[in-house]
């Protein structure tokens, strides 16, 4: 049976033209259902490796995940079919935002998983690699990885097995470059997106996984789960606004429980605290969780109490602009 923990995350906006969005809550449960949906495609839709599941997180509804059961072959993919020409759109900056994480196996195999850029050809541009080797091997790899065409780094950044996390990635097509976050963290800036000589355009975002062994029969129980995906053309910051949409939150959980936000306001921005208990409904109604459009730019920390009646909740900070 497949199991995540949930737990408190910050979501990351950023207002522009959506190319794609989904929770996924419209995709029919079941096994080899996350392909033949809204434009999905996998090398496998037999096994039940890539599926729409409706148990592992209740309180998120349906979510996606590709793992778990013994696949068809050592390397199986779930992508998005965009074919998003950046030129015509004179847009080159595209925004990946998704919610993601990653259950660890009970069977002693462990495996990677990838998020993948793929240009109109077929051809593989960039990933990042979450690496589920055991840290306790030799040599472990166990981390975060970006992928580069033929080479790949360490981010020397780490993921918890279990948790979901918000992971960003920003690609510039234009200028062959991209960058990425996860809770709002950045694990790499402005770093070459492909080295090798296919055109650089955005035709397919893919989730992948790939055994460690070679035979689908040694595959680890370990699987990626997907909660939620938008895809942005992204407009370039201009000056008169600064880039002052986007907001970095940081947050810090006291020793009783509760948590506090912080992050810097911006001129000519109001910004609002908003809180979900099942990231469908949400409310604005905590007191002092306004901040409109101060004098000049405020450090702000947003302090909330734990409820002891509230088994888990969802936190996010919006900026819109103050008319």
């Amino acid at each position: 049976m497949k199991t995540f923990l949930a737990l408190l995350f910050l979501i990351h906006t950023v207002k522009g033209e959506i190319l794609y969005d989904t929770d996924f809550d419209s995709f029919p449960a079941g096994a080899n259902n996350w392909s033949g949906n809204e434009g999905w495609i996998s090398n496998d839709t037999t096994s039940g490796a890539q599926a729409i599941d409706e148990n592992v997180l209740p309180s998120l509804l349906k979510t996606a995940t590709l793992g778990f059961a013994q696949p068809t072959s050592n390397f199986t993919f779930i992508a998005l079919d965009l074919e998003y020409d950046h030129i015509a759109s004179e847009k080159p900056v595209v925004e990946i935002d998704t919610l993601i994480g990653i259950e660890d196996s009970t069977n002693g195999q462990r495996d990677d998983f990838y998020l993948s850029i793929y240009n109109a050809d077929g051809n593989r541009l960039a990933s990042i690699r979450f690496d589920n080797e055991s840290p306790d091997s030799t040599s472990s790899q166990f981390g975060i990885w970006r992928v580069s065409g033929t080479n790949q780094f360490d981010t020397l950044f780490d993921f918890t097995l279990g948790e979901l996390f918000n992971l960003v990635a920003t690609v510039d097509l234009e200028e062959n470059i991209w960058s990425a976050s996860i809770d709002e963290i950045p694990i790499f800036e402005n770093a070459q997106l492909s080295n090798t000589s296919a055109p650089v355009d955005f035709g397919f975002l893919a989730f992948e996984w790939e055994l460690a062994s070679p035979s689908p029969y040694n595959h680890g129980d370990n699987f990626l789960l997907v909660a939620d995906i938008s895809i942005q053309s992204v407009d370039t910051p201009s000056h008169s606004t600064g880039g002052m949409k986007k907001i970095e939150v940081t947050h810090q959980f006291d020793s009783l429980g509760g948590i506090n936000l912080n992050w810097q306001t911006a001129v000519g921005w109001t910004d609002q605290v908003e809180y979900s208990n099942d990231l469908v409904t949400w409310f604005t109604d905590l007191p002092g969780s306004t901040f409109e459009n101060l004098a000049s730019p405020t450090a702000i920390t947003f302090s909330q109490a734990k409820d002891p009646d509230v088994t888990h909740r969802f936190y996010r900070v919006k900026r819109t602009q103050t008319p």
